[in-house]
């Protein structure tokens, strides 16, 4: 409070902040609204032209099984290979970043560039992943969505100069409402979003994620109907004697998770090692897929006609377990060689031909005690789909939303938990993480820790530094050691030009030398040559790894072209100083 203002005026201004408060408010849930309508109709476009393109290449817009039974073998072989003939040039020339699933790419966003996402790779990722689908490539159309509806989000923020947390958040409402619109699932695209896209739960923000889930969701009910996106079955709880059998099924789901996010490493690096460029890994891939297909056309595309099957019980256990095996090989050579599409929706078709095969097998042994197959695909739909994005609430949700049936409860959780703990024990990354990792970006989860990364060195290093020539004698160091308050000492030749640091241990060391060698013994002979340095353009979050087990207080920040010219220094305290106010100011302290 300020002194000397009367108790009405400030009971005035506190009115007015409220006020203000409550418009903004009022302003950011609109401004959720129309990401949401927009997020919404962009996803009916892309579903429109989706089954356009479709059309185009298979005479069929969405049952490509049956397209395959009336084409010719080889076209069924060239579709989906020329199609990543064409694909692999023009990514690798327009955008090479739009190669693969579209949410690693929003979560880099959120995380490295304070929720700036370019329309350029929107539009790219949105083309590209309209013609992997078309061709029949094994990838889920709910990436490039997401993609889209981040890039309004991110979009519109930038546009109204908001700072980068509201960034980050508008960024997520067009994530959820892309989710939301692709799987009519208003709740599963809101935790999504919270989950997944933010990393954590952000409690503050879910009014504004949730009100653009729900507007994306209006558009999709619009045009295509309040009907979940696939043919779910109805759902029931036997006996509780059935729980082993759900948490053995999550345990599986785990183990599948596991598999399916190596294997799509293992066919990156397959053609790394190859020699294979990454302009023509799709062809290859799409030529190994054209050929599985011959044999298993359920694997071409997205894959609901064949979830619709399990779901209908219209599929026998050894063809699921068949279609299961290929279905795993196809999406892991389509997301390993590059081609541009989702992995939620795979994992959800993954996870409901394993469910079914268990439970189909479960029927086989104990028919009066277990419920049908259908069943074991609904809950084991939700299991992998938590284990690869190590996300039980969303993958719950998700499963719960098409059921609206409280006895799933129970089973869903208790297998995406095993799934879940599964992976973590297993493996311990996400297969978003796994894709960002390789990329070099190392998520870590929580906001305070990821805050490092949008602070540069240079806005922390110290300009003015004691820097000591490599020709001092032990003697004239000892005196400025205790004149001096810095413990480190940067040394350098007569160019002045980094050659080595010199510390109070060095010192420590060579304090037995004093007496007659002390003009001797001089600064070049004890100090530190093998310098750890880190540039101006760098992040706290690479000098806190650079500090983190080494005994160092102190890195010298060089020039990026010259790594042997000395620009400043930064000191740990500093480092953690930077950090414990930029947490406080998060805070609202």
């Amino acid at each position: 409070m300020r002194p000397g203002l009367p108790l009405a005026t400030m009971a005035t201004v506190a009115e007015d902040h409220r006020r203000l408060r409550h418009c903004r408010l009022v302003l950011y849930l609109l401004l959720a609204a129309l990401i949401g309508l927009a997020t919404g109709a962009l996803a009916v476009c892309f579903r429109y032209l989706l089954l356009e393109g479709t059309a185009l290449l298979w005479d069929e817009p969405v049952d490509l099984i049956a397209a395959t039974a009336r084409l010719p073998w080889y076209q069924v072989v060239l579709i989906p290979a020329l199609g990543g003939l064409v694909l692999g040039p023009a990514v690798a020339h327009f955008a090479p970043e739009t190669r693969g699933a579209g949410v690693p790419e929003v979560i880099e966003a959120v995380v490295v560039r304070e929720g700036n996402i370019r329309h350029r790779t929107s539009l790219c990722k949105l083309l590209s992943t309209l013609l992997s689908l078309s061709c029949g490539a094994s990838v889920g159309r709910e990436g490039p969505v997401v993609h889209m509806g981040s890039a309004v989000g991110s979009s519109l923020a930038q546009l109204l100069h908001l700072p980068a947390e509201w960034k980050r958040v508008f960024l997520a409402c067009g994530a959820a409402a892309g989710i939301a619109a692709t799987f009519n699932a208003p709740m599963a695209g809101m935790l999504f979003a919270a989950e997944i896209i933010l990393v954590d739960f952000q409690v503050s923000y879910l009014s504004q994620i949730a009100v653009s889930s729900v507007a994306a969701t209006v558009v999709s009910h619009r045009f295509f109907g309040a009907l979940p996106a696939f043919a779910v079955p109805a759902f029931q709880l036997h006996s509780y004697w059935e729980l082993p059998l759900y948490l053995l099924l999550g345990l599986l789901a785990g183990g599948l998770a596991i598999l399916f996010i190596r294997s799509t490493c293992l066919v990156e690096d397959v053609f790394s090692r190859l020699g294979i460029a990454p302009r023509w890994r799709p062809a290859c891939a799409g030529l190994l897929l054209g050929l599985i297909a011959l044999v298993l056309p359920q694997v071409l595309g997205v894959g609901y006609p064949t979830m619709n099957q399990v779901l209908t019980a219209q599929m026998l256990p050894l063809m699921m377990g068949a279609v299961l095996l290929a279905k795993w090989l196809a999406t892991a050579l389509c997301v390993g060689a590059g081609f541009s599409g989702g992995i939620f929706a795979p994992s959800l078709v993954l996870g409901g031909l394993l469910g079914g095969l268990v439970g189909a097998l479960a029927s086989l042994v104990a028919p009066a005690l277990v419920a049908p197959p259908p069943a074991y695909a609904l809950v084991g739909m939700a299991a992998l789909v938590s284990g690869t994005t190590l996300a039980p609430i969303t993958a719950i949700f998700t499963i719960f939303e098409l059921t609206y049936n409280y006895e799933i409860i129970l089973p869903l959780m208790l297998c995406c938990i095993a799934s879940l703990l599964v992976v973590q024990s297993g493996y311990g990354l996400s297969i978003y993480e796994t894709r960002l990792v390789r990329k070099g970006v190392r998520i870590v989860r929580g906001r305070d820790v990821n805050l490092l990364r949008s602070l540069q060195v240079a806005d922390f290093m110290e300009r003015h530094f004691e820097q000591i020539g490599q020709a001092m004698p032990l003697v004239d160091l000892v005196q400025l050691a205790q004149d001096s308050s810095y413990p480190h000492f940067v040394v350098v030749d007569e160019g002045g030009r980094l050659v080595g640091m010199l510390s109070m241990h060095d010192l420590k060391v060579c304090l037995s030398e004093m007496g007659e060698l002390a003009h001797l013994v001089l600064a070049s002979e004890i100090m530190t040559r093998q310098v750890v340095t880190i540039t101006a353009g760098q992040n706290l979050e690479t000098a806190f790894e650079l500090f983190e087990g080494r005994h160092i207080s102190t890195l010298p920040v060089v020039a990026e072209e010259d790594e042997r010219r000395v620009l400043g220094v930064l000191k740990k305290n500093t480092l953690i100083q930077a950090y414990n106010q930029n947490i406080l100011k998060l805070g609202g302290f």
